[in-house]
């Protein structure tokens, strides 16, 4: 073997190095295959979350005024006063969109799809393009032609009603003619696919419906285009109209929201993918020091023949730097690949728009590319770099024994590098990350739980020798060869602990989730829920809302409860605009948002109580009426039990006393009322009801057919209907979840390998060499299976706690569904996929035990 020459020029140096690691590499390529499958897999996820996360990023907030439809956007339940409108014109340009739901069917009354109603006016849209099919004016598709008014609809919308350009559709009491369709609407409503899909119609049409009535839920949204500076208008329209009875919201503030929800989710995903990379970081670092074990003789030869430690150091580090840099590039390349199809598959949902799209392929492909190089490379050098410490602090004089060992510890400069370079890896994350604080707060959690683990991995070594030592081993060599080798210094209970509890915690957690809405799906909602829900129901109607229905159905039950839209005043005897002083953006939502207020009526939601209690009195004359509030209303504005409040309905006040606060129940939630007041404190301000009919789904169809024929402006909608969306919708999450998951537990899996390729040489020989000894391979067998068993149950019992507890606070507080009583399912799927995982490999090293023992001795 051919050293490095004295005197060599140092750019002929570092060729030198570079050549002979990548002919030292060649040689031995396939011992790194687990290395680069760890990094590749990991990469992958990271580049593929990254580049999904920068497209919809400037997909979404690229022209966030287009997205809104103006630079300010006032949102009222009726017309805005003339002097409103004036001073508005005066400073900028506006338009007017009328809003609101209704029910629309096929010609022949099947199918009932609720849809959103819009009127535009003619200064629609301010900012972007409304484009349509065929391609013409607004007002020439929506003109009424041979008897009939033209409807531009949604295609989905078309598509699930299986009706086509020319086809017509009811929409209440008028037969329209489906006149075109919505391509691309610049102020769609992102949440349009699950709320209703939008229609629009001309302002003389709306009257032929005959869907509104004094007292119908109209929605007027006002966008405003304005030169002027954004903060100064702002101000200068509040001092002009410090009391609204509307909801202002600007482009920016819009744009905030989006971000910072886009963000954590984003972050939420990035972090799944780092945690991924970690795992396959492990795998980096079992698969290296297989390596390097393997090279100790050659790095040993090497220093004997007179090569110096410096060019040694820098041959494998630049080895690590050339696999780490080929992983990086082949998983950012997967990554960006399979985003690349996800994006594609979305069709115009996520399309680039704005002047600078056609350049943006540097932001969007290239430095996530670039990140995902570097972060291989990164991990690469954190997981690799002890190892290759102690193989190159190995001493040459072992060679002349016959065996060379690498150092136990690595050297004290190696140790502050590797502590220098984690640093560097953390930093990059954390300014990688979307949101650096839930960055931080991972990281946080991760050194927690490490410290955790490694107090449980020394605790579980102490208890194995304290066992042995005890005499519970005493009479089963099994019992006790497997105890030793828990605690023994090179026992995998760490490497499968990390690695494969890690993922299966992943993979717990996705489990619940997902197994917490199936179950509230298909089982505790259809039991629980009507199935027909009714929505703006007018007192004169209700009568004949009840008789008509039980007329289909006899056996039907019609459950009607006032809803009253109203808006908060005052807290505490003081004006809102005074406690929210210092908070314009919370005072403006808070004088703007309408609260929806109800009576308990025998609470049918099944409202949960978080603190406080109920009634079952009316209210009484002349004092404030006993009041629930909803918890995130409460929290927002912490409010708590004694607190007074006082809201405005149709210019009345409405005093009240906050008496408990409660939850609503996620998924089973059919109105989501903000308040809920003592029966009588309503009167005389109910303008419309909201209802539940409980029967059988074939009377469902009927009594929505039925409803729209007699009753045209009463919304309706299904429970079956609901819950094949709704199932639609979860079937995707889980099976972005699974896909995620998956991904983990096979970078898992790998790292599992690769513990066993370091283990079984170890393994094979020791277990011959006490076969030689006498020991019956029966017994060398059922110690493996045992220490199988054992980490196999230390895994499942670690993944399903820590699964458990990220999923149950998950489902408890954002889905409010409970999931207590299904940790069995995390902690069953945890066992098999453990069991699979570390029985398949073990069955490798019992079948390698049936060869010739002195064959095995003799080959190492």
């Amino acid at each position: 073997m051919r050293t490095e020459p004295p005197n060599r020029p140092r750019s002929a140096s570092i060729l030198w190095m570079l050549k002979f690691a990548i002919t030292d590499l060649r040689s031995r390529i396939s011992a790194l295959r687990v290395f680069l499958a760890c990094l590749i897999l990991g990469v992958t996820l990271v580049a593929a979350t990254a580049s999904l996360y920068r497209v919809i990023e400037q997909s979404l907030l690229a022209d966030t005024r287009a997205l809104m439809g103006g630079d300010v956007e006032l949102d009222a339940s009726e017309p805005l006063p003339d002097a409103v409108l004036e001073w508005v014109s005066a400073t900028g340009k506006i338009a007017l969109i009328r809003e609101f739901d209704t029910i629309v069917s096929s010609e022949n009354g099947d199918g009932f799809f609720r849809a959103e109603i819009l009127v535009p006016d003619a200064a629609y849209p301010l900012y972007g393009e409304l484009q349509l099919t065929p391609d013409q004016s607004l007002a020439e598709l929506s003109d009424k032609k041979n008897g009939n008014w033209g409807a531009i609809i949604d295609p989905l919308l078309a598509e699930r009603l299986g009706q086509s350009i020319g086809d017509q559709i009811q929409i209440g009491a008028a037969t329209f003619r489906i006149s075109g369709l919505i391509q691309k609407q610049p102020d769609r409503r992102l949440n349009a696919n699950w709320r209703g899909l939008p229609i629009m119609i001309s302002s003389q049409a709306v009257e032929a419906t005959e869907l509104i009535r004094p007292g119908s839920r109209v929605d007027y949204e006002y966008k405003v285009k304005t030169d002027q500076n954004l903060d100064t208008w702002l101000n200068e329209f509040e001092q002009a109209f410090p009391q609204p009875n509307w909801d202002t919201t600007t482009f920016a503030e819009r744009s905030e929201r989006i971000a910072e929800r886009l963000d954590q989710i984003a972050t939420a995903l990035i972090l799944i993918a780092f945690t991924t990379l970690f795992i396959g970081g492990l795998g980096v670092a079992n698969s290296i020091h297989a390596y390097l074990d393997e090279k100790l003789g050659t790095i040993a030869t090497l220093q004997t023949l007179g090569l110096r430690r410096k060019p040694l150091v820098v041959i494998y580090l630049l080895q690590i730097g050339l696999l780490g840099s080929l992983a990086g590039l082949i998983g950012g390349a997967i990554g960006l690949g399979l985003s690349a199809v996800a994006i594609a598959v979305a069709g115009d949902a996520f399309a680039v728009a704005g002047p600078e799209g056609a350049g943006s392929w540097l932001s969007l492909w290239l430095i996530p590319l670039l990140l995902s190089w570097l972060f291989a490379v990164l991990t690469a050098y954190v997981f690799a770099l002890p190892a290759l410490a102690r193989a190159l602090a190995a001493s040459p004089a072992g060679l002349f024994r016959g065996q060379v060992q690498a150092a136990p510890n690595e050297p004290h400069s190696w140790r502050i590098a590797s502590y220098a370079l984690l640093a560097v890896y953390i930093g990059a994350t954390l300014f990688w990350l979307p949101s650096p604080t839930l960055g931080f707060l991972f990281l946080l959690a991760v050194v927690v739980l490490w410290g955790l683990l490694e107090a449980l991995i020394k605790g579980l070594r102490r208890g194995a020798k304290a066992l042995e030592n005890g005499g519970f081993a005493d009479r089963s060599f099994a019992r006790r060869l497997a105890l030793a080798n828990l605690h023994r210094p090179d026992s995998p209970l760490r490497a499968t602990l990390l690695s494969l509890g890690t993922a299966l915690t992943l993979v717990v957690a996705c489990t619940l989730v997902v197994t917490t809405l199936l179950r509230a799906l298909e089982t505790t909602i259809p039991a629980e829920s009507p199935a027909l829900i009714l929505y703006e129901v007018f007192p004169d109607q209700m009568d004949r809302t009840k008789t008509g229905l039980e007329s289909l159905d006899p056996t039907s039950k019609t459950e009607l409860l006032p809803m009253v839209r109203a808006r908060l005043a005052q807290i505490n005897d003081a004006p809102i605009s005074r406690v929210l002083a210092d908070n314009p953006q919370a005072r403006r939502e808070a004088m703007g948002d309408e609260y929806k207020l109800s009576y308990l009526s025998g609470n049918p939601e099944g409202l949960e109580l978080v603190s406080g209690q109920w009634w079952s009195t009316p209210a009484p004359e002349g004092e404030p009426a006993y009041m629930a509030m909803e918890d995130r209303e409460a929290n927002q504005l912490g409010l708590t039990v004694g607190d007074r409040i006082e809201f405005t309905a149709q210019d009345q006040p409405i005093n009240a006393e906050i008496r408990a606060i409660y939850r609503q129940k996620g998924l089973q939630t059919r109105f989501w009322f903000e308040g809920i007041l003592q029966n009588g404190a309503l009167e005389g301000l109910i303008g419309r009801y909201v209802g539940a009919v409980y029967q059988s789904d074939t009377a469902a169809k009927k009594s929505q057919q039925w409803l729209a024929q007699n009753i045209p402006n009463v919304i309706t909608l299904r429970t079956a209907d609901w819950l094949e969306t709704a199932g639609d919708l979860l079937n995707k999450m889980a099976a972005g979840l699974a896909a995620v998951a998956t991904v983990s537990l096979l970078a898992s899996l790998l790292v599992l390998s690769s513990v066993v390729s370091v283990s079984r040489r170890r393994q094979l020989y020791e277990a011959n060499l006490l076969h030689c000894l006498g020991a019956r391979h029966q017994a060398i067998r059922q110690s493996m299976l045992l220490e199988t068993g054992l980490l196999t149950f230390l895994a499942t019992v670690f993944a399903t706690a820590l699964g458990a507890l990220i999923a149950l606070p998950l489902a408890s507080e954002l889905l409010k569904l409970p999931a207590g009583d299904l940790w069995w399912i995390g902690a069953l799927v945890a066992g098999a996929v453990s069991s699979l995982a570390l029985l398949g490999g073990l069955l490798p090293t019992l079948r390698a035990m049936r060869l010739d023992p002195a064959l095995l001795l003799r080959s190492e």
